[in-house]
């Protein structure tokens, strides 16, 4: 993986045989990446993915996971990466096929094909997620009130 920090912008280039969760936390253990990541863009050629798509029921988030052999494009990638997180990441990515027919769901883990380049927005941010109804929602240390400016 090469990386490029530019003051808030960061940008990563995983390699071919390069596992993508792997890659985001050796990102996370960096020193100078910050509290807080979020996905600008991404794209890429990935194979034995490992995405879900997400059910709400009674309280209870579950996945119902699959693993895709590919490969596949990586057409677009959003989410946030939480430095202070026991779970660093959540990502939700779109995909395409070679019949050119998209699909998407949550992003756990892949191989990386050819490369995967990423472009990441910095923040110092006090985020963390806190369980709201069962769901992991993103909290702010410091709340901003509308008025109170």
């Amino acid at each position: 993986m090469k990386t490029f920090f530019d003051g808030r912008l960061l940008y990563v280039v995983m390699e071919k045989g390069e596992r993508v969760a792997q890659d985001l936390r050796f990102l996370v253990a960096m020193p100078a990446m910050k509290q807080t990541g979020t996905i600008i863009s991404a794209l890429g050629l990935l194979k034995n993915l490992d995405i879900g798509y997400g059910s709400y029921e009674d309280l209870t988030v579950s996945y119902d996971r699959e693993i895709l052999a590919g490969p596949l494009e990586l057409l677009a990638l959003s989410g946030f990466i939480m430095k202070s997180e026991a779970q660093p990441f959540h990502f939700h990515a779109s995909f395409g096929n070679r019949r050119k027919e998209a699909f998407g769901g949550h992003l756990f883990d892949a191989d990386v094909v050819t490369f995967i380049e990423m472009s990441i927005l910095l923040s110092d941010a006090p985020v963390r997620r806190i369980l709201k109804d069962g769901l992991p929602e993103m909290d702010f240390t410091e709340v901003f009130t509308p008025g109170n400016d």
